[in-house]
């Protein structure tokens, strides 16, 4: 809305924000994929994230689901670095990312956080004063609509929001046939080829850090479980955790192509030709799909 207040009732405007949020997205899965795994060739996860059927389907449809993820995102890269860092600006942006994602998709954000909770808590960031300022920082848009909502239509408005989570708690359109093992099969379906390798990188993480084995292997199996939990299962639910699988898709490549002893050599002949073949590619698809 806002996006149209600034540019115009068009198309190019209602897109922006998406376009944004995906670069936005892509650039922090490269920072994430330094932080974790400390290696170099750090664009390969982004540029696997940028060639997911997935990302790329909701990348050029007008809904929230990017921005939400670049959010999450956002609040992954913040608590990475908040922990290693210690430093006052990134324990704020570890706590603000929270009310910013309540305003896109309100009860969703439970999920990612309480993935994210149990690491929080271990590090004592949730103790800090500056993650509870950040979070009230980041509610204030929220605050402000709601009161607005209220001011404008009365309560019975914003009490749309308590009918819409008890209706996707149970039984509806998107929960029938689906059963609990739903994003078993569906969300290696919906990145495929990468799922094949990033079930080899999930399983092989085990030589990092306990930092990079809680967001590469428990905070993406805590966000699947917590899904599959919930009764409404969608296809794009799980694009939040998709930088997070990108970063293993990188793992199991590597991991299959040293075997062959390729790998550097691989990534050191393609790395001034891959990006503007991701270009060519994206710009051919645009021009043909959209």
């Amino acid at each position: 809305a806002l996006s149209q207040k600034i540019f115009g009732q068009n198309d190019f405007a209602i897109y922006i924000p998406i376009i944004v949020s995906g670069i936005i997205m892509l650039f922090l899965t490269s920072k994430i994929h330094k932080e974790l795994i400390g290696e170099k060739n750090q664009i390969v996860s982004a540029l696997i994230l940028s060639t997911t059927f997935l990302w790329i389907n909701f990348f050029h449809m007008a809904t929230q689901d990017i921005i939400f993820s670049a959010i999450v995102t956002f609040g992954i890269f913040s608590t990475i670095k908040a922990f290693k860092t210690k430093k006052q600006f990134f324990i704020f942006f570890s706590g603000i990312w929270i009310g910013l994602a309540v305003m896109l998709k309100t009860y969703l954000t439970a999920i990612p956080l309480l993935a994210i909770l149990p690491l929080l808590i271990k590090t004592k960031i949730i103790k800090n004063k500056l993650f509870w300022l950040g979070t009230l920082v980041g509610f204030l848009p929220f605050f402000i609509w709601s009161y607005n909502i209220i001011s404008t239509y009365g309560h019975r408005a914003l009490s749309g929001l308590f009918s819409k989570l008890l209706t996707l708690s149970k039984n509806n359109n998107y929960s029938y046939n689906k059963p609990f093992y739903y994003y078993l099969w569906n969300l290696p379906a919906n990145i495929f080829p990468w799922s094949l390798f990033s079930i080899i990188g999930f399983f092989n993480i085990s030589k990092f850090n306990k930092l990079s084995h809680y967001f590469l292997f428990k905070y993406p199996l805590l966000i699947m479980i917590f899904l599959s939990l919930f009764s409404t299962k969608t296809s794009y639910y799980p694009i939040q955790i998709l930088p997070l699988i990108s970063i293993n898709s990188y793992l199991g490549l590597k991991f299959i192509c040293i075997r062959r002893n390729f790998f550097t050599n691989l990534i050191n002949k393609l790395y001034f030709y891959i990006f503007p073949l991701t270009l060519i590619s994206a710009i051919f698809y645009f021009n043909i799909f959209i």
